[in-house]
């Protein structure tokens, strides 16, 4: 089993908490990308950006049984497990509440609001990227999640 940590939001900081409300809500993690790749099973590494090939551990690495912490303006968001394979869709569909191609089926979500209730007493974790597998058993990120998924 990996620890993940993965923002939710496409380049919209400013709707960050809206777009994961909504991901989270219908049972659904994902992510796109700035220009279309396709399904990430066919796709080469070569026609992926980049700056956003980590994104393949997303079809690739990630499996069911997975945990992901969510973050959101650089703060724990929520903690969900992974339910699903990888999969992929021509064209968003606004009635699933997703707004990206690239997605994984979750259960068992958590908001961390409700796990560390005093605002004040929450950890900022710096997150610059939108996806990354948790391979420091030490860092912040993975020790919350251990703590966490108790």
């Amino acid at each position: 089993m990996t620890h993940w940590r993965m923002q939710l939001h496409p380049s919209k900081p400013e709707a960050a908490i809206e777009y994961c409300v909504k991901s989270l809500t219908t049972g659904y993690i994902g992510l796109d990308f700035t220009v279309d790749i396709g399904d990430l099973t066919t796709a080469s590494r070569n026609d992926v950006p980049e700056n956003q090939r980590d994104y393949l551990a997303f079809a690739d690495e990630m499996k069911p049984g997975d945990h992901v912490l969510i973050i959101v303006h650089h703060f724990p968001f929520a903690l969900v497990t992974v339910d699903g394979p990888y999969n992929f869709i021509r064209k968003p569909i606004p009635e699933l509440g997703v707004w990206f191609q690239h997605l994984r089926k979750v259960r068992n979500v958590r908001y961390y609001a409700d796990f560390i209730t005093n605002a004040h007493a929450w950890e900022r974790i710096i997150m610059t990227d939108t996806i990354s597998p948790l391979r420091d058993q030490n860092s912040k990120s993975y020790q919350l999640i251990e703590n966490w998924k108790v």
